[in-house]
């Protein structure tokens, strides 16, 4: 007698549900499918021998995830994405606030209201304060200011950007310096952050 045997991949569908779809942006049904290499006798699937994967795939546009998409949930990862974002700005403004010298009251509570204004969060004005005395005592350098501030290129968008360096306009006006400093200052940032002349001037304007 002749047996004739092989290996065959087959795909099941183990569960279905409601997942947040990353790429329709919105809640879609799934199916749960489970991939499995089985042993065949005749053609014929006997039993499972190995597990190829698993995937969940959305019943509107078709797309395959990995099973860790079931813990995807926009709300927190924007919440989170705010969070980094707003920890970059902090750090960056410190820096900007302690560009010519020590920061003073008046530019901690310019880096608090920033914060409330783009990120809503708050933060007291003592603990903005507790982090700029590490800064150095003759000014934070010109090139860590601006390679700090670039840290936040990718997550600003036009608008992000301009609010940043309205932000940085009324901390260093409130701090120490002369004006051609704080002009060179928020020129460079505004060329680091690809703004032309023409925005600038209106910025420093305001």
């Amino acid at each position: 007698m002749i047996f004739i045997f092989g290996v065959k991949g087959r795909v099941k569908t183990i569960g279905q549900g409601t997942f947040n779809c990353p790429h329709c942006r919105t809640q879609r049904q799934y199916e749960h499918r489970k991939a499995q290499r089985w042993f065949t006798l005749y053609f014929i699937p006997v039993f499972p021998i190995g597990t190829l994967g698993e995937s969940i795939t959305c019943e509107g546009c078709n797309q395959s995830y990995t099973t860790d998409v079931l813990d995807y949930v926009p709300a927190r990862m924007e919440a989170n994405q705010n969070e980094r974002v707003a920890g970059l700005w902090h750090a960056a403004m410190i820096n900007i606030a302690c560009a010519f010298g020590p920061a003073n009251e008046a530019q901690a509570e310019a880096v608090q209201q920033g914060l409330a204004h783009d990120f809503k969060q708050t933060v007291e004005a003592a603990e903005i304060l507790d982090d700029c005395r590490n800064a150095p005592a003759g000014g934070v350098p010109l090139d860590e200011i601006i390679g700090r501030a670039s840290s936040l290129l990718q997550h600003l968008d036009h608008d992000g950007r301009e609010n940043f360096l309205l932000s940085a306009l009324r901390v260093v006006k409130a701090g120490a310096g002369e004006p051609q400093q704080h002009h060179e200052l928020l020129t460079k940032l505004g060329e680091a952050f690809g703004l032309s002349e023409a925005h600038m001037r209106g910025i420093l304007a305001s």
